[in-house]
């Protein structure tokens, strides 16, 4: 019998895939996006409850799952981590507080309410580093005060066959059993490591069919490339193939936003505008990974954006997983996704102990 899994904060449902490609069966899952939980719905086959994780309780979800406290084999949390990121864009006024982070606590709560088997929990690696720690440590002593063992590492995903550097902090907690998270599949192909080599973005997106800015491809869903001013068309066409950057071109062709960030040494400017590179993988995903103004996301020699379908596949979301919306919340919810073979593979060793 497959053992059950509870998936909170769960989007649109890509973590949830990789667990139940590893032997789970979802039993309940919540998020307060009632679109993500519609996409949810249609390619999972499990109606989610559309509610604020803040007002659900423990005994709702139970309810839902048909289980009672201390039977769940595992719960998945993956709180909303913009609080948390060195990349936050949004910048609080003196003495106000992020909300987002408080979800962290929630999860706590929801812990200890469900009290699971297992526990997984994803967030980006800013949560165990300076001033995030303090939220990190509180969660690990309520864990620890429940009666789990924790084990907990910032991982790459690409380290486990996603084609995409992206830095997690996962942490796994067992209930009267001690956990480890699992051992790299992939690794670098110039390491002298004998691990299956990284998956690359040529290997990822490099059968699509090619497109000019402002072309689509009827025939895969999401395979459209944005239209691109006159000004940058001119940026993108004088970038070297294969990973080349803002830095080659003549300064002449940098807009004045780039110039500002070039004065000021704005950490991630280097990347703007950048080609990504084919025998890598790509760089983290992001929910604006479709605007090349915002990372390197150009594609490797064609003269455009990459597509929403190319940021799917180096999220590892197969192409039969219908994803319906506008352009910016389809991206909001590609870039925020739980990258299914990293959940797979983190599903494989959760089963263990389930």
């Amino acid at each position: 019998m497959e053992p059950a899994l509870v998936d909170l904060f769960c989007g649109i449902g890509i973590g949830s895939l990789g667990f139940v490609k590893a032997g789970f069966k979802i039993a309940a899952a919540v998020d307060i996006d009632a679109d993500a939980c519609r996409i949810y719905e249609a390619n999972l086959g499990v109606a989610p409850i559309v509610g604020d994780l803040r007002q659900v309780t423990g005994a709702a979800i139970l309810k839902r799952a048909d289980l009672k406290r201390g039977e769940l084999p595992l719960c998945v949390g993956c709180p909303p981590c913009q609080g948390f990121s060195s990349l936050r864009v949004t910048r609080l006024k003196k003495g106000q507080r992020d909300n987002r982070k408080s979800l962290l606590r929630v999860f706590a709560r929801l812990i200890d309410e469900l009290l699971p088997k297992v526990v997984i929990l994803e967030n980006v690696r800013g949560l165990a580093f300076q001033r995030n720690k303090v939220f990190f440590d509180e969660f690990v002593m309520h864990m620890r005060r429940l009666g789990y063992f924790c084990d907990y590492k910032v991982l790459d995903a690409a380290e486990f066959g996603v084609p995409q550097h992206r830095h997690r902090l996962i942490l796994i907690g067992g209930r009267n059993v001690i956990p480890v998270l699992p051992e790299t599949t992939h690794s670098d192909p110039g390491s002298g490591d004998k691990k299956t080599p990284w998956k690359t973005v040529r290997e990822a997106i490099g059968n699509l069919p090619p497109l000019k800015a402002g072309q689509r491809d009827d025939r895969i869903p999401l395979h459209e490339a944005a239209a691109h001013s006159k000004s940058v068309l001119e940026i993108i066409r004088n970038i070297p193939p294969d990973g080349g950057g803002r830095r080659d071109l003549s300064r002449r062709l940098w807009l004045p936003c780039h110039k500002k960030l070039a004065s000021k040494k704005k950490r991630g400017a280097e990347s703007i505008y950048g080609r990504m590179r084919w025998d890598a993988p790509s760089p983290t995903i992001t929910s604006r990974s479709h605007t090349p103004s915002c990372g390197r996301f150009v594609h490797p020699t064609q003269d455009r954006g990459i597509t929403l379908r190319e940021a799917a596949r180096l999220q590892s979301i197969p192409d039969n997983f219908k994803i319906t919306g506008s352009k910016e919340r389809v991206g909001q919810w590609i870039g925020n996704a739980f990258p299914l073979d990293l959940a797979e593979s983190l599903g494989r060793q959760a089963i263990i102990y389930a």
